[in-house]
């Protein structure tokens, strides 16, 4: 998501006074949002409630100037499905005496360990080269003057998204 912002802020976010839910720019007595302490969703929602009124942002923003959130917590519905299915599976001892346990061991002790072919030197075949390690990725040496990746902005927005 792209932040529209009108007018650029140069206020020091750190000398702020927290606030309700940013910090109150004493400057421009707005209460700033933290955008980049939000998830993505929470932020447009955040923003589609305030639409058409002056909204100063703080967001943390990549090189090509996409604002970065928090990352989505984790969804709990699917493993909380596991466990009811879980929950449902016979406990009961006429489905253990279909299968007991020891019967499964003493089929999967009897059978052959698996061949791989790959695995099998071949006659006559050169040995295989070890591959190379992993080499570390390359670092990128920075020039004076060049862009960070990423960066803090400040400042007065103009949302219409809905």
């Amino acid at each position: 998501m792209r932040l529209p912002i009108v007018q650029p802020c140069g206020e020091d976010w750190e000398a702020m006074r927290p606030g309700a839910a940013g910090r109150h720019c004493e400057r421009c007595r707005h209460e700033v949002l933290d955008l980049s302490a939000l998830t993505e969703g929470r932020a447009r929602r955040l923003l589609a409630a305030r639409k058409g009124q002056p909204t100063c942002v703080r967001a943390r923003v990549s090189a090509e100037g996409h604002a970065l959130f928090r990352r989505e917590p984790p969804r709990v519905l699917p493993a909380a499905a596991a466990l009811v299915l879980a929950a449902c599976a016979p406990h009961t001892p006429e489905a253990q005496r279909l299968a007991p346990a020891s019967e499964v061991e003493a089929v999967l002790e009897a059978m052959p360990p698996p061949v791989i072919p790959e695995a099998l030197p071949r006659q006559g075949a050169a040995p295989r080269p070890e591959p190379d390690p992993p080499k570390p990725p390359a670092r990128v040496k920075g020039k004076a003057g060049a862009a960070p990746r990423e960066r803090d902005v400040l400042g007065l927005i103009a949302w219409d998204e809905d």
